[in-house]
């Protein structure tokens, strides 16, 4: 009886684990999302007892995803002032973007690999779902159907580390996913390269891939530099009209 009763305890105790750990990868998540879909902007401070309020867990928890968050590029602890949403500045957007196009065109090659008539008919099914999410202005249910139609893509590929480092890089590009789906321009040839690249697949056009895996990528990081440079630009010509109107003054 005590034997049995000990093995009980034991097990109830690993059960809590357990599902203290799934509760614990959930809220990784959670945060994550909130931060892939734009819910939190770049720079923006995520303030531990508010998101703990927020979502109903502990400020331990909150700091320990934060910390997880930050492994992978997307969160950045600044000490003694707290976490906030990673930024990038022009010379890292560089270099992501120089290893992304690398690998997803590796990926888009493997694809054409292991792709069937079954895989094209669920690749076209979601490049209609993006785009009947943009028609109807639905911009959180069309990030996550464009992702989950690069995944698919990426996932045919066969290969998980190939998988893992793209993933990676792609959510600390985050902050670009938003802006280019912004400019009505960019979102068309988007959505025209999406059908693009099922038509390729479909006759294993590895030239076509190559292309279209390094332009597709090229429009989100084009279009964020462009308004990064106005951005500084703007800043650049009201500093120096202040400079002069103080000139002035004196």
């Amino acid at each position: 009886m005590g034997r049995n009763s000990e093995r009980l305890g034991v097990r109830l105790m690993q059960i809590q684990k357990k599902n203290l750990k799934s509760e614990f990868e959930g809220l990784v998540g959670k945060l994550e999302n909130m931060i892939l879909t734009g819910v939190f902007q770049p720079r923006e401070r995520l303030i531990e007892l508010n998101l703990a309020k927020a979502l109903n867990v502990s400020r331990f928890w909150i700091r320990d995803a934060l910390k997880i968050l930050e492994t992978k590029g997307i969160v950045t602890v600044i000490p003694y002032k707290g976490a906030v949403v990673t930024d990038l500045d022009e010379d890292v957007i560089q270099e992501i973007f120089e290893v992304r196009v690398a690998l997803e065109t590796l990926a888009t090659r493997l694809a054409c690999n292991h792709v069937r008539p079954t895989d094209i008919s669920v690749l076209k099914r979601m490049v209609g779902h993006v785009e009947d999410s943009y028609t109807r202005r639905d911009f959180e249910t069309m990030i996550t159907a464009n992702s989950n139609f690069h995944d698919y893509i990426f996932k045919l590929a066969k290969n998980q580390t190939l998988l893992q480092m793209i993933n990676q890089l792609r959510a600390r590009c985050h902050i670009l996913r938003h802006t280019s789906w912004s400019s009505q321009r960019i979102v068309t040839e988007i959505l025209e390269e999406h059908r693009q690249f099922v038509a390729a697949l479909e006759k294993r056009d590895l030239q076509a891939l190559e292309r279209l895996a390094r332009d597709h990528i090229t429009h989100a990081k084009d279009f964020y530099l462009f308004q990064l440079q106005t951005r500084k630009a703007l800043i650049g010509n009201a500093s120096r009209k202040r400079k002069k109107t103080g000139e002035v003054h004196s």
